[in-house]
C-alpha cells in the first residue's frame, strides 16, 4: 500500500501524519509519524536502509516538505528501526533530539555499555543453564551497534509525565517492556495515543531483556514491566492507537486485554512443565521449541525469563541456584 493510502487512514487523527517506511525484516515496514504541533515533528527515524531514507524523502516531498523542515525528533525507544536513519537527518538539519535517558548509550554508541552488555549476558546465559562455551558465543553475538555513525546527544530526557517543547498537548508515558528506553505519547483533547512498538495489531510485541545501564545493577523484568504498562494504558481514554508497525488500533482495551489472556496462557504452558520435575530455562526452551531452539535462542531465551520471572512474581513457582544454573519448579 502506497504512503498516500496509508495516510487516508489516518485523516481521522488532526495533525498526525504516518510514513510507512521498509525494515525488511519479517516484522514488515515501520511507521514514523510527522506531528503538526507548535513545531513540526518527526516520531522515530526508520531503519537505515538507503530504500527507507529515498521513501522518507519522496514523502516529505508529497508534503511540500523537506528535512530542513523538520524541527525536532522523538524517539519511542532505541531500537535500530527507529533510530536508523537519525544521523542522516541531524547531519542535514542539526535539531533537538528527545528520548528516554535509557536510549543515551546506544546513541552515543558507548563501548563500555556494550561491553558490560556481553559480560551481563555470558553470566545470564550461564545461569539460565546454556553450557559456558555457547554461552560466550551467545553473549557476544548481539549486534549491539545501531547503524549509527556518528555519537548523538539527547537534548532532553524523557519520561512519564514530561513536557515536550513544541508539543505542549501531548504528554509522555513511560511504557518499558518492549525496550527499556520505551515510551509513547498521548493526547488528552481527541484521546490519541502514540505507542511504538508497544502494541501491535496482529503481532505479539517482542518483550526482550537488555543489559542494565548502570553497572552493578539488577537486571530488568521485562515481562512484568509489560503486563504493568498494558494496564496502566487501560487508564487512559484511548480512541485511536497509532502502532509503529501496522494499522491503528481502534479498540484499546480489547486488544489489550486478549494480550494479557495470551500471557498467562502462555505462563500457565511453562508451569506446566515444571511439575514434579526441577528445571533450568535452557531446559524449558528445549522442551517448548524443541524445533527452534538451536536458531533463535536469544529471542526464545529473553521470552521465556520473562515468563518465568512473571510467575515467580505471583508466587506460582520457585528458584534455586546450584552450580551456578538457577532451577524452578511449582
Amino acid at each position: 500500500m502506497g504512503v498516500c493510502s496509508k495516510v487516508r487512514t489516518f485523516n481521522q487523527t488532526a495533525g498526525v501524519e504516518m510514513i510507512e517506511l521498509p525494515t525488511e525484516w519479517p516484522v514488515g515496514p515501520v511507521n514514523v509519524f510527522l506531528i503538526y504541533g507548535e513545531k513540526l515533528t518527526l516520531v522515530d527515524c526508520g531503519r537505515k536502509l538507503e530504500k527507507a531514507w529515498g521513501q522518507f524523502n519522496a514523502s516529505l516531498k508529497q508534503r511540500g516538505l523537506t528535512i530542513m523542515d523538520i524541527e525536532q525528533i522523538v524517539l519511542t525507544h532505541h531500537h535500530d528501526d527507529h533510530i536508523g536513519f537519525l544521523d542522516w537527518i541531524l547531519e542535514k538539519n542539526p535539531i533537538p533530539v528527545y528520548a528516554h535517558a535509557n536510549c543515551r548509550p546506544y546513541l552515543t554508541q558507548d563501548v563500555d555499555h556494550f561491553q558490560r552488555g556481553a559480560e551481563f549476558f555470558s553470566t545470564f546465559y550461564r545461569e539460565f543453564g546454556i553450557p559456558k562455551e555457547q554461552a560466550e558465543e551467545l553473549a557476544n553475538s548481539k549486534a549491539w551497534n545501531q547503524g549509527l555513525k556518528n555519537k548523538i546527544q539527547i537534548t532532553m530526557e524523557l519520561d512519564g509525565g514530561v513536557a515536550i517543547p513544541g508539543l505542549s498537548e501531548w504528554q509522555v508515558i513511560e511504557t518499558k517492556g518492549h525496550a527499556q528506553s520505551h515510551i509513547s505519547l498521548y493526547r488528552s483533547s481527541d484521546h490519541v495515543l502514540l505507542c511504538g512498538d508497544h502494541l501491535i495489531k496482529h503481532s505479539p510485541a517482542g518483550i526482550f531483556l537488555e543489559a542494565p545501564i548502570f553497572p552493578e545493577t539488577e537486571r530488568s523484568n521485562p515481562l512484568i514491566q509489560y503486563v504493568n504498562n498494558l494496564k496502566k494504558c487501560l487508564s487512559f481514554p484511548v480512541d485511536i492507537t497509532l502502532s509503529g508497525h501496522g494499522e491503528a488500533i481502534q479498540n484499546l482495551p480489547e486488544l489489550i486485554n486478549e494480550t494479557l489472556q495470551k500471557i498467562d496462557k502462555r505462563a500457565g504452558r511453562v508451569k506446566s512443565k515444571l511439575v514434579n520435575r526441577k528445571k533450568s530455562g535452557f531446559d524449558l526452551v528445549k522442551e517448548l521449541y524443541p524445533d527452534r531452539f538451536e536458531d533463535a535462542m536469544i529471542l526464545l531465551a529473553s521470552d521465556t525469563i520473562g515468563l518465568l520471572d512473571l510467575l515467580f512474581e505471583r508466587g506460582e513457582i520457585i528458584s534455586e541456584k546450584r552450580d551456578g544454573v538457577i532451577y524452578y519448579s511449582v
